[in-house]
């Protein structure tokens, strides 16, 4: 089965208006049966299919300016239009045939055979196997995929391209990158449909933005954009070199290629993909990889990435780490806090012209242990446009808030410890969960004080009564699993007296002003120093 990925052939996985279906790109704006979201298997493979669109958009129309790009958004082109804007770009799309052929090296590859499900970046590798340590991703589940599922593994893969042994490169941002997108809120009022065109073309950056992104955008050469259309730039200690944004088109960035791969076509099979479910004539179950394809590096700055500056400046992307993406991160994903950058796309929004009421971050990523994949992070937060007059201010109180949880949080860890165990600090074992606990317990309430925060400096009034509130918050849901952990222990082991000493001690930080606690931090004075 020959699949091309944006000409006539129907394989991106979507939900329309009239139940589940497979779409060529270029339906994505059918008016008759509109396109609202993507519907891959796995959630990781909806990331990546959204990359793949926007990136597709970026590359075959991107707006002129602000005022194509708000047109569009009002006004979807129709799929004629975006048929025709792709087909310069055909020849790059092809997933079968004599090189070159989408994501997959140019030149002949001498590396091993592998099962395809190590195109999956949770699968268990080789010394998983080895060990019999495959405890919770099991071998064989995958073990034959579709050409659909495939292509989708293999943009998925070199997408977010983790470590993978020696001379397998990472992705050009690194393994498990997090992705921020600018997305329509469902529930936020806006006269526009929440569809799968503005969930991508609010994400796509007009021309100049994308021009001022690091590369070298005065190429010619496609394969400068598409890596696949020439032999790969391997990165051999000797031989090879590494690539750079003096290297490479800016456009690259959304199609970047640090494998070697190529998908096995000579021993296919029939029956159902392992992973949709769906019949196919051409099912895959092999493919060759070789170690030193396309080594990113230098400044690159991926537009769908948040960025921290390191110690000497360098722009570096995020990443998920333990524990998930909360409020604590809010303001270094949106606006920027300490050495923090939002992604491109999302300062875009920040600085244009106001045109909902509101919108959403959706954040995504895997956190990444070197090669192992520990989890799939992915969530959504308000956005907010701040008039730059209250700008500064508003992102102080903003980060003291988050601070002020950050200590109670930490704070209320070690209380508990101090009630559960004679000996805290020598007691083993993880005890992340209890601050993500209260972080989650007052993340609802945090964005709830921000539209009141905006509005009162909006006014020129006084903050206090937000950090008022926010003591609140914090005090109560401290108290609250305080009570609700400690009630928890072995009957047989548990000290009464440990456990209403750890509580006094809580106490006194989240409600006495004469310690370095809490009212200190959100530099209050409380009417009673006391517990509610």
């Amino acid at each position: 089965m020959a699949l091309n990925l944006i000409s006539g052939d129907c394989w991106l996985p979507v939900v329309r208006a009239s139940g589940i279906e497979r779409i060529a790109p270029w339906q994505l704006t059918d008016p008759v049966d509109p396109v609202l979201r993507l519907a891959a298997p796995r959630a990781d493979f909806n990331g990546a299919l959204l990359q793949f669109l926007i990136g597709l958009l970026q590359t075959a129309c991107p707006p002129a300016g602000d005022a194509q790009w708000a047109e569009w958004l009002e006004q979807p082109p129709s799929p004629e239009r975006l048929k025709v804007a792709f087909e310069p770009h055909v020849h790059a799309f092809e997933l079968q045939g004599p090189p070159p052929t989408f994501m997959q090296a140019y030149e002949p590859l001498e590396g091993e055979s592998k099962p395809i499900s190590g195109l999956l970046i949770d699968a268990p590798g080789a010394q998983t196997l080895k060990q019999n340590a495959d405890h919770f991703v099991k071998r064989g589940r995958v073990e034959v995929i579709c050409p659909a599922c495939a292509a989708t593994a293999l943009l998925t893969l070199q997408t977010n391209a983790p470590s993978g042994g020696v001379g397998h490169r990472t992705s050009l941002r690194g393994g498990g990158p997090l992705t921020t997108l600018v997305a329509l809120d469902p529930k936020g009022g806006s006269r526009l449909p929440d569809d799968l065109w503005r969930a991508v073309w609010l994400n796509v950056l007009d021309k100049p933005r994308m021009d001022s992104l690091p590369g070298a955008a005065e190429v010619n050469d496609e394969s400068a954009i598409f890596p696949w259309l020439a032999p790969t730039r391997s990165s051999e200690k000797k031989t090879g070199c590494d690539t750079t944004p003096l290297d490479a088109h800016p456009l690259q960035m959304y199609w970047g290629m640090p494998r070697r791969i190529r998908i096995d076509w000579d021993h296919v099979a029939q029956g159902a993909c392992d992973l949709c479910g769906d019949a196919s004539d051409a099912l895959l179950s092999r493919y060759v990889t070789q170690n030193y394809g396309v080594n990113y590096t230098g400044a690159w700055e991926h537009p769908l990435s948040p960025h921290q500056s390191n110690k000497t400046g360098e722009l570096l992307p995020q990443h998920a780490q333990p524990g998930g993406i909360s409020y604590r991160h809010w303001l270094g994903l949106t606006g920027g806090a300490g050495d923090s950058r939002p992604a491109r796309v999302v300062d875009a929004f920040m600085h244009r012209k106001k045109l909902f009421e509101r919108l959403r971050l959706h954040a995504f990523g895997y956190d990444m242990d070197n090669m192992k994949a520990r989890c799939w992070y992915e969530t959504t937060f308000p956005l907010y446009h701040i008039d730059d007059m209250i700008l500064a201010d508003f992102t102080v109180i903003a980060q003291q808030l988050v601070e002020a949880a950050i200590k109670t949080a930490n704070f209320l860890r070690n209380c508990i410890k101090d009630a559960w165990f004679k000996r805290p600090g020598d007691a083993k074992g993880d005890t992340a969960f209890l601050v993500e606990a209260l972080i989650d317990h007052t993340q609802e309430a945090f964005f709830a004080q921000l539209p009141i925060l905006s509005e009162r400096l909006q006014v020129g009034d006084d903050d206090t009564e937000i950090r008022r509130a926010w003591h609140k918050v914090l005090s109560n849901a401290a108290q609250g699993l305080f009570d609700y952990w400690t009630d928890r222990g072995d009957f047989e082991t548990v000290d009464p007296r440990r456990v209403a000493e750890a509580r006094l001690k809580l106490t006194g930080w989240l409600f006495s002003s004469k310690s370095k606690g809490l009212p200190k931090l959100l530099e209050i004075t409380l009417k009673k120093e006391k517990a509610a």
